[in-house]
């Protein structure tokens, strides 16, 4: 056994040093005279790399450091710090560290002292925090498909919503003298944003990119875009596709406001879904540009010839299984590049003599960062709208007898009753901080308190809380440890979700003794695609973007999945419970019925269903509501048991709707920051 275990040990050894040895090709000249592993820093999860004279930042997994790099090839650790969730992509600014962190939000670092750096506070994204960037008294938060995030910094220490804009799926974000571009993924194309006034915010129009729009900079009067798989437009000649849209492109912005393509290089031509991280950083005022090509590697282009960048040298990794591993950080020093690199390959400095780092510029900040957007609700609405007394979301609602919760994010638990303006009026304050997700089971509360995990209360009749179960053991999955969201199959489960993968399937039968029994599912994912309830045989579905339907029973002695691949749902499509113990989902505009008797034969609703996409919830009765976070509307659908689905009415709104209930025949909808509404 001994001999066994020194055999197992001396293999992944092996595997771990060839995993170290990267592939280098200098295609023309030099430029890469030495590529050497930086085993000082952390190496698991390596992600995004930001340079401040003679100190390197970066993130790896869920740890943010500081290291010293005044030996440029022999950078040096000074300091590191813990959070919740996968730094995605960071920036500094006067003393602050600012990193976008996916499933967690915002986070804020101290970085005033390198050798003690300290997390300051986290911010709750309006959905997953991608992109990240900084400018004056305002951060830029790239949130995927709900577009662009908008916070004011002007106290680092707390950071505050100003407003949202739209955009089709926005992966990164960079600023320059008021304009801010913002790379968006699906729809292959760069947003540009006149950003000069937060309370004049205007997108002006959309420039076209041959591939998937990610990583986005620029340097004097052009700008640079990362693009990755796959190709916008497949019927160009085949010597215009090389590369299936990995790449990158020049733009002109001689006229910030107008971008004109100038010239594209294509990349090598790799597909493996997982860590799609592109991004540029031209250097040596602009004579040549570095790019992170997620799996394709890491790429060196001479952009001298603005008409005519070529391709000059690449590196590729390898993890310790032997698959590629993505490049996904870069920082520019002088005379050094430095990569991070996922699959534990950890990061790397490039000597690389004729690199050297130029500053683009962020020039004249954004006015107006203490504007905040009203997310107002028209008078012919058919909804009044309740707000938080101060400014926070509402993520979550849940109702029992006559009494309502509202999640608010960090505004904490409204406890809310019938009366006021609005049709409801607040008559307590739940006792924790933060309330990302809430639900009703039998007399239970059970609610998402983020760091502090699940919370069990039981309610009075006045709506009081009294505490009657906690779990926190939400680390052992992943590195998120906050509990955000919260699902109640039936009064023994619990599903709870950390967004940052798949659910905490807890047997709560015990409430001083709650059990996880099994985690199950992927992703990433805005976390709320499970059913409201299980069916009367214990099994529960969810839908997953790109898989189908993914049944769980929960009455199984080993819990699994099994998955029905015959509806394919989108991001803002979810399930409910439905008549006669089936679901309802929506896919492609159509509404479908099935339930776990007849797994991979669901039936969907005929013709006239098309066009509805959305959250499902139904009242028992005729009334199906949809909420679409996504387009950012509601509708409400007639549904008799005899068919045709009729829309009857559709609305929509200023903020983001998520999954609603009924609640004494009126629809209530968490709709973010514009308040919980209540149907007239």
């Amino acid at each position: 056994m001994a001999n066994r275990v020194i055999l197992t040990f001396c293999a992944l050894s092996i595997c771990l040093a060839i995993s170290a040895q990267p592939r280098l090709e200098n295609f023309s000249g030099e430029f890469i005279k030495e590529v050497k592993q930086l085993k000082d820093l952390p190496t698991r999860g390596a992600s995004s790399l930001h340079l401040e004279g003679n100190t390197l930042y970066g993130g790896a997994g869920n740890i943010l450091f500081a290291a010293d790099v005044s030996d440029p090839m022999n950078p040096k650790l000074l300091s590191q710090v813990k959070i919740y969730g996968q730094v995605r992509q960071i920036t500094v600014q006067d003393g602050y560290l600012y990193a976008a962190c996916r499933e967690s939000g915002a986070w804020v670092v101290d970085v005033h002292d390198p050798s003690a750096i300290e997390v300051v506070t986290r911010f709750d994204t309006v959905e997953l925090a991608t992109g990240m960037e900084v400018a004056g008294d305002v951060m830029f938060l790239g949130t995927r498909q709900n577009g662009v995030e908008f916070v004011d910094i002007s106290d680092p220490r707390n950071p505050t919503h100003i407003r949202m804009e739209k955009t089709h799926e926005s992966q990164s974000v960079t600023y320059r003298n008021g304009v801010l571009y913002s790379g968006e993924w699906g729809a292959h194309c760069i947003t540009v944003m006149d950003a000069r006034d937060m309370a004049n915010l205007k997108t002006l129009r959309t420039v076209n990119l041959m591939g998937h729009g990610d990583g986005v900079w620029t340097l004097g009067n052009y700008l640079y875009a990362a693009t990755g798989h796959h190709l916008a437009d497949k019927s160009l000649p085949k010597e215009e596709t090389e590369g299936n849209g990995h790449g990158l492109e020049i733009l002109d912005i001689s006229d910030p406001l107008n971008p004109k393509p100038i010239s594209r290089v294509s990349f090598d031509h790799c597909y493996v879904r997982s860590n799609d991280l592109w991004m540029p950083r031209p250097c040596s005022d602009g004579d040549y540009v570095v790019v992170s090509d997620t799996y394709n590697g890491f790429y060196v282009v001479d952009s001298h010839d603005k008409k005519n960048p070529e391709k000059i040298a690449r590196i590729t990794f390898t993890d310790w299984r032997g698959n590629p591993a993505a490049v996904t950080g870069l920082a520019v020093g002088t005379g050094v590049v430095y990569i991070g690199v996922s699959g534990n390959c950890g990061f790397y400095a490039l000597r690389c003599p004729d690199a050297y780092p130029s500053d683009k510029g962020k020039g004249t900040p954004p006015v107006n960062a203490s504007f905040r957007y009203s997310y107002p609700t028209a008078p012919t609405s058919h909804f009044r709208a309740w707000k938080p007394e101060h400014q926070a979301p509402v993520r979550d609602v849940a109702a029992h007898e006559d009494i309502v919760f509202a999640a608010c994010s960090y505004g904490g638990l409204a406890i809310l009753k019938k009366g006021g303006k609005s049709g409801l009026q607040q008559i307590a304050s739940g006792p924790m901080p933060y309330a990302g997700g809430v639900k009703v089971s039998g007399d239970i509360l059970w609610v998402a308190e983020g760091f502090d995990g699940l919370g069990g209360y039981r309610i009075g009749k006045d709506g009081s809380l009294e505490p009657v179960a906690r779990y926190k053991d939400f680390y052992k999955h992943g590195p998120n440890a906050a509990c955000l969201w919260v699902s109640v199959p039936n009064e023994k489960w619990v599903a709870a979700s950390t967004r940052d993968g798949g659910y905490y399937y807890l047997d709560v039968t015990d409430l001083q003794n709650i059990k996880c029994k099994a985690y199950l599912g992927s992703g990433p994912g805005w976390d709320k695609y499970l059913a409201d309830k299980a069916d009367k045989n214990g099994w529960f579905p969810a839908t997953r973007h790109r898989v189908g339907i993914c049944w769980i029973n929960l009455n199984a002695e080993k819990m699994t999945e099994t998955i029905d691949k015959g509806i394919n749902t989108s991001l803002a499509d979810g399930v409910c419970a439905f008549r006669y113990d089936t679901f309802l989902t929506c896919s492609g505009g159509r509404i479908y019925i099935y339930s776990s008797s007849f797994m991979n034969t669901g039936r969907k609703a005929p013709e006239e269903g098309k066009g509805f996409h959305g959250m499902p919830t139904w009242d028992g009765g005729r009334n199906l509501a949809l909420t679409n976070r996504l387009g950012k509307e509601i509708s409400m659908v007639d549904f008799p048991e005899d068919y045709p689905p009729l829309l009857l009415w559709s609305e929509s709104t200023t903020g983001y709707p998520e999954t609603p209930i009924f609640w004494k025949k009126k629809l209530l909808v968490p709709c973010g920051y514009q308040g919980l509404l209540i149907q007239k």
